[in-house]
């Protein structure tokens, strides 16, 4: 599945259009809740790292795409280490 859209809505929600047209709104908070990088998310335990409080109101300084296969979002919070397949994205 491809991305046919992306669109940042706001500094806290963005929106994509995939290639079959279905569309799904996304909150920054929850992506980064789920992120996958070693500086969220401890890679021995799998526990959080990033406390939800701290992340309640982040945002996006830019999203980009990374291949054909995901996005990388640079969050407010300092984080940009986490790639968000596709897949794992419209599965949310």
């Amino acid at each position: 599945m491809q991305i046919k859209r992306l669109e940042q809505m706001d500094n806290h929600t963005f929106t994509i259009e995939w290639s079959d047209g279905q569309v799904n709104d996304y909150h920054l908070s929850t992506l980064q809740q789920r992120c996958p990088c070693a500086n969220c998310t401890d890679e021995q335990t799998g526990k959080r790292r990033v406390g939800i409080k701290n992340i309640e109101n982040v945002g996006a300084q830019r999203i980009v795409s990374v291949g054909r296969y995901a996005l990388r979002v640079y969050f407010t919070s300092g984080c940009s280490a986490g790639i968000f397949g596709f897949d794992m994205l419209r599965n949310l």
